[in-house]
């Protein structure tokens, strides 16, 4: 039989890492503006340090089978990015066999959160978060084999979610003071912080609101 691990291609260059991501960052309004503007090269550096040259890669229009923005442009923009500390020189690539070396550019923080306001809208209150929690509701039915009010559910749910969501702030808001936090999520990138954050978040809601969950389960127990 062959051998059936996925054989990685070999690269043919080498990434020299001087500086790399803080675990989070709150937002500025300016840094917020700036992200809105530039999020398609934020996106594209979580978890990776991009050249110039694959930043520009971004804007290729394989339709018009050419850039929508030249080489020129994206330096201007990771010159704005960098100003507003969105970005940052993280080393530099050596490609083998060359003495040539092109810059490493890479996300200041793997987490990027914006500061709450008290009028902002809740996801889970929106059109995506009434039926994501539709779909739990018959997710729930299925595993707990019980039939569900589905209003109770709901309203359930968003108090679980804006529990939740105060405790991750909480967590993330520490994270720079505490040494244990900061140690964890410094090795983790973007979907490990997120989904370690959840997953305490959620020890969290269970500890302070009991009375929230005896009236889920209760819900689910019927």
């Amino acid at each position: 039989m062959g051998d059936l691990k996925e054989k990685k291609k070999p690269k043919n260059y080498e990434d020299f890492i001087t500086a790399r991501p803080e675990p989070i960052i709150f937002l500025s309004e300016e840094q917020a503006a700036v992200i809105k503007e530039h999020g398609d090269i934020i996106r594209a550096m979580v978890g990776k340090n991009l050249t110039v040259k694959e930043v520009h890669a971004l804007y290729w229009n394989p339709e018009k089978d050419k850039y929508d923005k030249t080489i020129k442009t994206v330096y201007r923009y990771l010159e704005a990015l960098e100003q507003v500390g969105l970005v940052q020189e993280c080393g530099h690539r050596k490609p083998k066999d060359s003495r040539l070396t092109e810059k490493l550019f890479c996300r200041t923080a793997n987490v990027f959160l914006h500061e709450e306001k008290e009028d902002q809208p809740k996801w889970w209150t929106g059109k995506k978060g009434k039926n994501i929690i539709q779909k739990l509701t018959i997710l729930a039915e299925g595993l707990f084999d019980v039939s569900i009010d589905a209003d109770a559910f709901r309203k359930l749910m968003e108090q679980y979610y804006e529990q939740l969501d105060k405790m991750l702030m909480e967590l993330y808001r520490k994270t720079p003071e505490s040494e244990g936090i900061s140690e964890i999520f410094s090795k983790e990138d973007l979907y490990g912080i997120k989904y370690l954050g959840e997953l305490v978040a959620t020890l969290g809601v269970m500890v302070r609101n009991p009375d929230l969950c005896n009236q889920l389960k209760k819900v689910l127990t019927k």
